[in-house]
């Protein structure tokens, strides 16, 4: 028997009225597979978040919108969530959804995804995960720097996956003033160009303004980030592939 329970909480703050929505998903089901408290990078901003209880897929990208990547082909998750609906962050379709739904809770936060309060590119969600009780929290395609306010609910989060690219996005510069506020443990850049493979849109090489801005940069040879792992790390974590 399957039942589910949802609470959802809305309020706005700040003079931009950015919307905070906390979800609260109850499911009861039978016992499922435990797997590693991990995140799995697919590639461009999306990612695969694997707790004992769940898995979700974030923005899964469309074949042909990001140059030189192509989206993993078999992914399956527990529910997919995309920070908004633009080609490259919305293809739900390409994720086979599990029979067995299970617990996700979910914050999001509605914020522009430019400069222009949503006027130029519309709006944006971040979400933040409890992953077996470390908060990782994904910015989407934030387009602009906010204020402490609007930022309190991740505030000292575990990890933060936030885009780099200064022109769809955050540059690296206002990435670094957003972290000053947020103070995640760990940071881990997404959404830039990468050279080796030609891959992702042309940023002018933020990955190298990147480095420079953030120090204790440790490089992940594999595509996932073991979260027990580095349950005391502190800095930076650059993943070097993806899942093909």
């Amino acid at each position: 028997m399957l039942i589910h329970f949802i609470k959802k909480i809305n309020f706005s703050i700040s003079k931009e009225k950015f919307l905070i929505h906390v979800y609260f998903l109850y499911t009861i089901v039978s016992k499922g597979d435990i797997y590693m408290s991990s995140i799995i990078n697919l590639g461009h901003a999306s990612f695969l978040l694997k707790a004992k209880n769940f898995e979700v897929v974030l923005d899964p990208y469309r074949d042909g919108s990001v140059p030189n990547l192509t989206f993993p082909k078999g992914i399956k998750a527990d529910a997919v969530f995309c920070s908004h609906d633009h080609y490259d962050h919305d293809a739900k379709n390409l994720i086979k959804i599990k029979n067995n739904p299970k617990k996700v809770e979910v914050v999001e936060i509605t914020v522009p995804h430019d400069h222009e309060n949503g006027a130029k590119r519309g709006m944006n969600k971040i979400r933040m995960f409890d992953i077996d009780g470390y908060k990782v929290v994904h910015l989407g395609d934030t387009g602009c720097i906010l204020d402490e306010k609007t930022l309190s609910p991740i505030k000292n989060c575990d990890v933060l996956l936030a885009p780099i690219n200064g022109y769809f996005t955050i540059s690296p510069d206002e990435l670094k003033e957003i972290c000053n506020i947020v103070k995640p443990r760990i940071v881990v850049p997404m959404h830039y160009f990468i050279a080796e493979n030609q891959s992702g849109y042309p940023d002018g090489n933020m990955i190298e303004r990147y480095k420079k801005l953030f120090n204790d940069i440790q490089y992940l040879d594999g595509e996932e980030l073991d979260l027990n792992i580095y349950k005391d790390y502190h800095g930076s974590l650059i993943f070097k592939k993806q899942v093909q």
